[in-house]
């Protein structure tokens, strides 16, 4: 829904007002002009546009907040009028120009600016700041007047262009929070002990060599996305004893995680993915960590079991070990991880059967045990269960294992998440783990909240991708490369909501499930290198949103369907089918493959009424038989796979060719 502001008819004078709700438009410019106005924050309203606000002398304006809108061109002069103002946010605006004189505000003592090539007059900059925000100001320096600041609350230079060796006098000016992130810092001071900084963010900078000692006491830590190429001192982890979250992510540390980690209690969030750390996963990450909500081990040379004795107040929300050399067997206590939601084991050397009882996991939406060695078929005392199966299941990734034996149809008919969508999730992002705000200190008073993106890789479309953000009606199946066999379920059309479903590279038989034109949401299918046979059912045609169609090396035959969409395909998706014939093939059908007159579009639309006869005596017959079978408990399947085989094969395309 649209939102826009008009005009305000108040008996009272206006002192607050609150509008960080969606909206759109251009911002009306005489609210800038009222003048008993004390509190106004409009940010966050990246769809909104302020065209040359002006400021009236005498204004009561103390906090103004504007971050986040289409406030494009020149800080007006006019802000200078704000006499009274103490908190100033126009971050993330597309800003430039000179910023006034900061002795025109004596009160100020909270600013956040992005001003693009602005002209910073740093000796007048007070210097009883609490909370300074420079990001994205295209700064190419540390502003030398931070050397002056004594009681920084709160300090941001992020998103800047500064480069060289982080000046240790900055160590010493007090503040809380110190964010440097987004910058060409090259190296820095590996001892920090004489700081008080209790939220230190350092990520995606340049800085080599030594990982440094954080300050002792300290909450957040976040060294990732750099060039550290060492092992981690014993001393660091006495330092961190304290912290809610530490990421060492994206760098070329080595060593060991040493057992002296099981002193940071109170951890929250650990990220160590994409690093060169061998040895043990020590233990107490999983047995003894009740406040663990995010364990990232992602990309390193961790070998060996996974601890099997997993806590029973498990905290977990995101286990990531894929891509190191873990073995042995899952540990069934991982059931006391109530809270999980992602579960991310691939392209290890885990050896175990289908874990099934990962199933009673209530919020688990991505499930990926993808390049492993797990064996054996996917079966299971489903009429046991009282409870629903994987309720929540978004992303299921079970490739380049050695499963076999046939996919069993309640396997598929537990996937509820795949067969309803709630009203107005198409149009809405969400994580795959939504965003985690940690518990904030009593102190943290300017602190932001911690958000935490898990990324998964999977793959769409023929490529490796990874997902940092999915749409909450992003469904994904992945059992290929592994050795199932028999017919595939024709209850997988119930799976309506599905976008992405590979098989391929097994050896299913029989025909493509009529019911899989059901699955109208599909973009990628790939039943390659299988043993399908018979026709590709016409009814497939209907598949609008089918982007990448792979159904090569199979045993297929007959025309394929001469639809839009079909043509859109390459011929590479129909080769090794030495029976399927029309394009993209360059084999020409025969007549008998061709459709029939009556079965070509255009061709007449009345009835044969002699012809028409027939098969009103033959449906009958066939009514009579379908009771019968129907009576008989094992026949139900056999008449339901064939009515639906009749329904799209035969019914839905003689309805639409009458249509048109």
């Amino acid at each position: 829904m649209r939102r826009h502001v008009g005009p305000c008819h108040c008996s009272r004078p206006v002192q607050s007002l609150h509008l960080g709700c969606g909206l759109t438009g251009t911002f009306p410019s005489w609210i800038f002009r009222i003048k008993s106005l004390m509190y106004l924050d409009v940010s966050g309203n990246e769809n909104l546009c302020v065209e040359s606000p002006e400021f009236i002398q005498g204004s009561a304006l103390q906090v103004l907040r504007l971050s986040g809108i289409k406030f494009s061109g020149k800080i007006p002069e006019s802000i200078g009028n704000l006499r009274n103002l103490t908190e100033l946010d126009l971050s993330n605006c597309l800003l430039y120009g000179p910023i006034p004189s900061f002795s025109q505000w004596p009160m100020i003592s909270r600013v956040d600016l992005s001003v693009e090539d602005g002209n910073h007059s740093y000796a007048e900059y007070p210097n009883f700041w609490d909370h300074l925000g420079l990001a994205s100001c295209n700064l190419s320096y540390v502003p030398k007047f931070l050397m002056h600041q004594s009681s920084i609350f709160y300090l941001d230079l992020s998103s800047n262009n500064i480069g060289g060796h982080i000046p240790d006098w900055i160590w010493g000016i007090g503040y809380f929070a110190l964010n440097l992130s987004h910058n060409s810092f090259t190296s820095i001071n590996t001892n920090l002990s004489n700081t008080s900084i209790c939220d230190f963010d350092l990520h995606s900078n340049k800085i080599e060599g030594a990982l440094p000692l954080p300050p002792w006491g300290i909450e957040r830590v976040d060294y990732s996305n750099n060039h550290f190429n060492s092992s981690i001192m014993p001393e660091f982890w006495s330092r961190i004893s304290s912290a809610t979250s530490l990421s060492l992510a994206n760098n070329s540390l080595i060593g060991e995680v040493s057992h002296l980690i099981c002193s940071a209690t109170y951890i929250e969030v650990l990220d160590f993915s994409f690093n060169s750390f061998s040895g043990l996963i020590p233990p107490c990450l999983l047995k003894r960590k009740e406040r663990l909500k995010i364990l990232n081990l992602r990309g390193n040379n961790f070998h060996g079991p996974l601890p099997q004795d997993i806590i029973n107040k498990c905290a977990l929300q995101i286990i990531d070990l894929n891509g190191n050399k873990l073995e042995g067997k899952l540990p069934v206590s991982m059931i006391n991880c109530q809270m999980l939601q992602v579960l991310d084991l691939g392209n290890n050397m885990i050896v175990d059967t289908y874990p099934e009882w990962l199933g009673v996991l209530p919020l688990l939406k991505v499930l990926v045990l993808k390049s492993n060695r797990f064996h054996g078929p996917i079966d299971y005392e489903m009429n046991k269960q009282t409870h629903p199966f994987f309720p929540e299941l978004q992303v299921l990734d079970l490739s380049s294992n050695s499963f076999n034996g046939s996919i069993p149809t309640r396997f598929l008919k537990q996937f509820k998440a795949m067969m309803v969508i709630s009203p107005g999730a198409p149009n809405m992002y969400v994580e795959i783990i939504g965003t985690l705000l940690l518990p904030s200190s009593p102190r943290n008073r300017s602190r932001s909240p911690l958000y935490y993106r898990e990324s998964v890789t999977v793959s769409l479309k023929g490529q490796e991708t990874t997902l940092v953000q999915i749409l909450s009606v992003f469904m994904y199946i992945d059992l290929s490369n592994n050795n199932f066999m028999g017919v595939i379920p024709n209850v997988i059309g119930d799976l309506k909501f599905l976008k992405q479903l590979n098989l391929s590279r097994n050896s299913f038989t029989g025909e493509i499930p009529p019911r899989i034109a059901y699955m109208l949401q599909l973009e990628s299918l790939d039943l390659s290198y299988n043993q399908l046979s018979g026709e590709i059912p016409p009814a497939m045609a209907a598949m609008s949103f089918l982007e990448v169609l792979n159904l090569s090396y199979n045993h297929l035959s007959g025309m394929i369907p001469q639809s839009s969409q079909f043509l859109t395909f390459p011929n590479t998706s129909f080769l090794g089918n030495d029976r399927l014939c029309g394009k993209p093939l360059a084999r020409l059908c025969e007549t008998n493959h061709a459709p029939s007159a009556a079965a070509t579009p255009g061709s007449s639309k009345e009835l044969n009424w002699e012809f028409l006869s027939v098969e009103v005596g033959v449906v009958s017959g066939l009514a009579i038989v379908a009771a019968t079978m129907l009576l008989w408990g094992n026949g139900r399947g056999w008449v339901y796979w064939h009515v639906d085989k009749f329904w799209l094969q035969v019914v839905q395309p003689w309805i639409c060719r009458r249509r048109h």
